[in-house]
């Protein structure tokens, strides 16, 4: 297999937009990175660029250590597997999978050699035969998934490929991805708006707002410790709560105020400077049960969901809907007034200047 290196990459367009600014990324020899951001993010255009389907404007991209900016996509060994399949409807899922191979006139013998094997590993030996309106999105998906790896190429690119499958498949197929990647071993680089996807999946995170990348990092440190705002909300499901106030003196600590002032952290704060800044704090991270040092308050119930597993729960505070996961075996209500604790210790905070998390 091989690494992939991007430095300073950028991509901006004849009307004057930039989808992708300055983009460093160093990706290992098999590795498993994902890209991960919202819509209009430039991970796409990130990928493309990899795939030299995008020309690359500014910076350079190496494959196992090749320049490849002006390299032909034919030639620089990669598969991509796209989010619509992008299945020929005509023919068979043989045929499917063996179409690239007999392009570059493959010997027969290798090419069913290689087709047949695929097939084992995707569980697809007793569908070779049919067309792709026979089969399920599941099994389409892991046709075009078996049509990239009978190329067996140095890096394997996949744009969104679960997008189009409902809730359970889209598990499945995770769990078929994550385990193919370990038994092929193969460097691979995929996108994806949904950041569960990327937490599962992942050896490395990539995170992207505006074609900037805001963070590179393992999932469990990304997690739980977020250079950004961005990155805080972005990563987390539900996403981390947050109000914006000022921290101020009183005495000789510190405290973190609403801006309205109906909100406080009730912790004495030390290495802050004083100045406007975003609190911010994970659902998982209020209780039901009194924690020593943790600071209560009361809030009233607007919402009430249980999940089986665990009991969402929502309420305003400082103005601002707050989500808290909590034990499903209290049995709230709408409109109950109850008491919660913020766990001592789990609190972020932010610059409303820049977004920037402050430690103290």
């Amino acid at each position: 297999m091989a690494e992939v290196q991007l430095k300073n990459v950028y991509k901006k367009y004849e009307d004057g937009h930039t989808a992708v600014s300055g983009a460093n990324i160093e990706i290992s020899d098999k590795e498993f990175v994902v890209l991960v951001g919202p819509s209009g993010c430039g991970k796409t255009t990130t990928l493309r660029m990899i795939a030299g389907l995008e020309d690359i404007t500014g910076g350079e991209l190496l494959i196992d250590k090749k320049l490849c900016n002006n390299v032909e996509p034919k030639d620089r060994d990669i598969a991509m597997v796209f989010q619509n399949y992008a299945l020929y409807p005509h023919m068979s899922v043989y045929e499917n999978m063996a179409f690239g191979l007999k392009l570059r006139k493959m010997d027969k013998k290798e090419i069913d050699s290689r087709v047949k094997e695929a097939a084992r590993i995707l569980d697809l030996e007793q569908y070779l035969s049919k067309k792709p309106a026979a089969l399920s999105g599941g099994q389409r998906q892991r046709v075009a998934v078996g049509r990239a790896i009978v190329r067996k190429p140095k890096v394997f690119l996949f744009d969104e490929p679960l997008s189009n499958l409902d809730a359970k498949l889209r598990v499945q197929m995770r769990t078929e991805i994550s385990r193919l990647h370990k038994e092929l071993n193969a460097t691979t680089i995929y996108v994806t708006h949904d950041q569960t996807e990327a937490m599962t999946m992942g050896d490395k995170i990539v995170v992207m707002s505006k074609g900037v990348i805001q963070q590179t990092d393992t999932p469990l440190n990304l997690y739980n410790n977020p250079v950004n705002k961005f990155v805080a909300g972005f990563i987390g499901s539900p996403a981390m709560n947050f109000i914006e106030g000022v921290i101020s003196y009183a005495g000789s600590t510190s405290i973190f105020t609403a801006s309205d002032g109906s909100f406080t952290s009730g912790e004495l704060l030390s290495g802050y400077e004083p100045g406007e800044y975003t609190f911010g704090i994970r659902p998982e991270d209020f209780s039901l049960t009194e924690i020593p040092g943790s600071h209560r308050i009361s809030v009233t119930l607007e919402l009430v969901e249980p999940m089986g597993n665990e009991t969402f729960i929502y309420f305003i505070a400082a103005g601002v809907q707050f989500t808290a996961r909590v034990n499903p075996d209290e049995n709230l209500k709408r409109g109950e007034q109850i008491s919660l604790w913020m766990k001592k210790g789990k609190y972020y905070f932010f610059r409303q200047s820049d977004g920037a998390r402050v430690i103290s």
